[in-house]
């Protein structure tokens, strides 16, 4: 109890609070030998813990709802932290989650011996059921705070947000997919993904360019087609779905992008779709002969089969008149 919680780096300041309040409220009980509100204390402790970690996952919980629900909703949040691709049975799973059985059995305790219920009779607590209750509350505790840095370091919502408006240094969006684990999202979520990183690239930021886009090339197997498509979409179409290209990096990067992808006719299908709604950004208006241009260019690297299709949106873009802006 006198050594402090591991604070998670993105942790909210506001959620960080209740996880103190939280924890000093068992040191104090402790301090007391207070040990029914050492047992009452280290349920509370947890459970707020677990609904700070849903929370920062965007999730919402009811306030009734039930302990262990909340418990394995956050365990499973921060459970891919340990390594990716781990199976159910591994021992690295394995030892975390037997700390969470640990920390879901405080509920019972509490509701037999711990603060929080006004009783007809007096139960018995004794110090060694407070260590224990102590011990489950913290070690589950910690070990999910500990990995808050580095599953929310990927999370998806924060990670969109920060392509719109956040500076990256090389190698930092890296890490940072990395730790979102792109494979194991659903497809929306790749692909949500993926448009903010082709959006970030079309606004001519390279340490994105290569962190997210050339290194699908690199590494093919580790990124996802619904990804994939998600980037080729944000080098072409801005914020507002408006058309708006980088002539330095859209077609090139797509076109990269289209040699391991699964099926790409459907991903320049779809692109032919939305460009042939979408008007003309401002810079798009001044640049889009460029823009045309490096398409043509890229034709080699498209894959052969759709090179037919490629042609005919960049000629499409050619042959258009932009929307002018007065």
């Amino acid at each position: 109890m006198k050594d402090p919680l591991p604070q998670p780096k993105r942790i909210q300041s506001g959620h960080w609070l209740a996880v103190c309040d939280a924890y000093q409220r068992m040191g104090r009980a402790v301090e007391a030998n207070d040990f029914a509100h050492v047992v009452g204390a280290a349920k509370e402790l947890t459970e707020c813990v677990a609904r700070v970690t849903i929370e920062a996952n965007g999730e919402v919980y009811a306030d009734n709802a039930p302990y262990p629900a909340l418990l394995s909703a956050a365990h499973r949040i921060v459970a891919h932290a340990a390594r990716q691709n781990l199976p159910p049975n591994d021992v690295l799973r394995a030892i975390p989650d037997n700390t969470r059985k640990m920390a879901t059995q405080l509920a019972e305790v509490r509701n037999r011996y711990g603060t929080g219920h006004g009783r007809a009779a007096i139960h018995e607590v004794t110090e060694e059921v407070a260590e224990a209750c102590v011990h489950a509350a913290l070690v589950w505790v910690r070990w999910v705070l500990a990995r808050h840095s580095e599953v929310f370091l990927g999370n998806v919502t924060q990670l969109v947000s920060d392509l719109e408006s956040q500076v990256f240094v090389s190698g930092e969006l890296a890490e940072r997919l990395d730790a979102a684990n792109i494979p194991d999202l659903k497809e929306p979520e790749q692909r949500r993904l993926g448009v903010a990183v082709g959006r970030r690239t079309a606004n001519e930021t390279f340490t994105v360019r290569i962190d997210g886009v050339r290194a699908c090339s690199t590494d093919p197997e580790r990124w996802p087609d619904a990804y994939r498509t998600g980037v080729i979409e944000g080098l072409f179409i801005n914020h507002d779905n408006q058309i708006d290209a980088y002539p330095a990096a859209s077609a090139d990067c797509a076109a990269e992008l289209l040699q391991h992808h699964t099926d790409s006719a459907s991903v320049l299908l779809e692109l032919r779709q939305l460009l042939g709604r979408a008007s003309w950004s401002f810079r798009f208006q001044g640049q889009h002969a460029n823009v045309v241009q490096s398409m043509l260019k890229a034709l080699p690297k498209v894959p052969a089969d759709v090179r037919p299709l490629w042609s005919e949106i960049a000629d499409t873009l050619s042959g258009q008149a932009p929307d002018l802006v007065p």
